[in-house]
């Protein structure tokens, strides 16, 4: 899930080569000469501090402290002399402290395969000093010292001091460990580092390569028994962070036989709290923060995203690519609050996702007008939309079909807000023009049949439906369409009484029935077809009309026809109805001998 990401800050991308150069034409102290026939390096750089001169000083403190204690056999500490030389030959400060990529770069030069980071603070009762012991091959794995604490300087110096020594123990294991995993000798790095283990539980960076050949050996359960230990120790433990989130990943995307729902919603929690605990171990780290924010909506989770996006704008204004991710973040926490909102919070807490999508997608553009594609402008019309903004979403709508005037599904979705907006008329113009150029336009014919039943056009949308079908627009969805026009005016009736509402609801339900059959539209076409049949007996005997006597024979014979189908899904009412027919026949037979003669 997550792959090897560049962690240089662009200043040290920048001037690496320099940095290598300059070293590679530097002469080495007679001193730092020697002692690399004897015993290993260590680099302490300048510690982090909002004291910049405190920084300087207890790197030296610790690099005194720990030269007393050590002997050149067993470990040479890098020189101040050596570290200032190559970093002014590449133009960088000797008193400010070094981001960790170009640490890394830095260690590799001077050939110290162990690093000090830290930082050192100004107490009521002294100083204080936090740090690890890195390895240079790989930034992100390391060992976390104990807090020292001293009312001097040089007495928390020579706590760290000693830490980096006793950390120093598992080295010699780890590299063993590390060479036979390199190998693929899985199983002897396991066998080795469990040994090494037993003499040393603290030792994480041996520990780490235990984890991480239990997982090339497919063995789950333990991998994430040891990474988790490690977390324990050291909540900042990338490398413990990362093995556990790709474990529990991939044990959901591929469940063993015999796991519970519960047991894969627990490992998704597990999975989601790694997760944000390695965004907040590195949070400058961006390329890693950005993987981050790219699992949780392939979790289903994107609102969980929201929080580190918005850090990253923060501390990151104006960077393209951010802009975009924190776009599409928006966007899709958005849309799934809105999906599964249960009650009006969840729907406000939705259009404020919205906001902020249309927010950052407008400082998006402005920043890269590049970014302002077909695809920007449909989901920034999209976003007004669900904003309830319908005016903002036509304006946007006819902005992008100024940039883009070829493109026809844009030309719908201006359409489509002219509509939303209450501009019907315009919509029903633009739509036109639509279905001119392209008369196989299903989504123009779904949408100009919305708009001629909003203008109560009842005529013309039964000829669009038509239309549609002659075209190839699918019949299912023409049904559906057909299908509501007839239940509006079936409600209608109801509530006019009027014989010319029901039987516009006939000719429409006989539409969407011949479109494709459904006992929907059968119930409604024979509850319709009643209704014309009762309104029409009564109306006959009172006018003593004929035409209105066969009106409602007829009716009542279409009514007999299509309710026993439309029983199917309506069994008791289309039961009533049809018990309610041969009450009305004796009536309607002696009105057409009476009054058609």
């Amino acid at each position: 899930m997550f792959t090897d990401w560049e962690v240089t800050p662009l200043k040290a991308r920048l001037r690496l080569p320099s940095l290598v150069l300059a070293f590679a034409g530097f002469a080495i102290s007679p001193l730092v000469a020697q002692s690399t026939k004897t015993g290993d390096r260590v680099m302490i750089p300048t510690l982090q501090s909002a004291d910049k001169d405190l920084g300087v000083q207890a790197a030296e403190a610790i690099r005194n402290q720990l030269t007393k204690q050590t002997n050149l056999r067993e470990l040479v500490v890098v020189p101040k002399a050596d570290l200032n030389n190559s970093l002014q030959s590449s133009g960088y400060s000797t008193t400010e402290p070094l981001a960790p990529g170009d640490a890394k770069a830095l260690a590799t030069l001077v050939r110290a395969p162990q690093y000090l980071e830290g930082s050192v603070t100004k107490t009521p009762t002294g100083f204080k000093i936090e740090s690890r012991l890195i390895i240079a091959r790989d930034m992100t794995k390391g060992q976390v010292l104990p807090v020292a604490q001293g009312a001097k300087l040089d007495d928390a110096a020579n706590q760290v001091a000693k830490a980096i020594k006793d950390a120093r123990r598992q080295l010699p294991d780890e590299e063993t460990c590390h060479n036979n995993f390199s190998q693929g000798k899985y199983q002897d790095a396991v066998s080795g580092a469990r040994a090494a283990l037993a003499r040393n539980g603290s030792a994480n960076i041996l520990a780490m390569c235990l984890a991480e050949s239990y997982d090339r050996l497919h063995q789950p359960d333990s991998a994430i028994a040891v990474a988790e230990r490690v977390r324990a120790s050291d909540p900042r433990s990338i490398p413990a962070l990362r093995l556990l989130a790709t474990t529990y990943r991939s044990m959901i995307d591929s469940p063993r036989p015999g796991v519970t729902p519960a047991e894969l919603t627990q490992d998704t929690t597990r999975l989601l709290q790694s997760l944000a605990a390695m965004a907040a171990a590195d949070p400058t780290n961006i390329k890693l923060v950005q993987d981050v924010i790219n699992t949780y909506p392939q979790l289903h989770r994107p609102k969980d995203a929201i929080p580190l996006v918005r850090d990253l704008l923060q501390n990151n204004p104006g960077d393209p690519a951010l802009l975009n991710q924190a776009w599409l973040v928006y966007l899709n926490a958005g849309n799934s609050t809105l999906m599964s909102a249960r009650n009006q919070a969840d729907t406000t807490e939705a259009r404020g996702m919205f906001q902020s999508a249309v927010d950052v997608g407008t400082e998006m553009a402005r920043v890269d007008t590049a970014q302002a594609t077909i695809d920007y402008y449909r989901r920034l019309m999209a976003a007004y939309s669900a904003l309830q903004q319908p005016q903002k979403a036509s304006e946007v709508a006819a902005l992008a079909t100024r940039k883009f005037p070829n493109d026809p599904t844009l030309s719908v979705l201006n359409a489509n807000n002219l509509y939303k907006s209450g501009q019907l008329q315009l919509a029903l113009d633009a739509v036109n023009k639509i279905l001119a150029a392209d008369p196989k336009n299903a989504n123009g014919y779904f949408l100009k049949a919305q708009i001629q039943a909003g203008l109560n056009q009842n005529d013309e949308l039964e000829k669009t439906l038509q239309t549609a079908r002659t075209n190839g627009v699918d019949p299912g969805a023409l049904s559906q369409l057909a299908l509501k026009a007839g239940s509006d005016a079936y409600k209608a009736g109801q509530a006019s009484k009027d014989i010319a509402d029901f039987q516009r609801a006939i000719r429409f339900l006989q539409l969407s029935d011949q479109l494709q059959t459904s006992a929907d539209a059968k119930f409604l076409l024979g509850a319709s077809a009643f209704s014309v049949g009762q309104t029409a007996t009564i109306s006959a005997n009172d006018k003593r009309s004929c035409e209105l006597a066969r009106t409602a024979r007829d009716a009542f014979n279409l009514a007999s026809i299509n309710l026993p189908a439309g029983g199917q899904k309506y069994p008791n009412e289309a039961a009533q109805l049809l018990t309610a027919i041969p009450q009305f026949t004796p009536a309607v037979d002696n009105e057409v001998k009476r009054f058609c003669k």
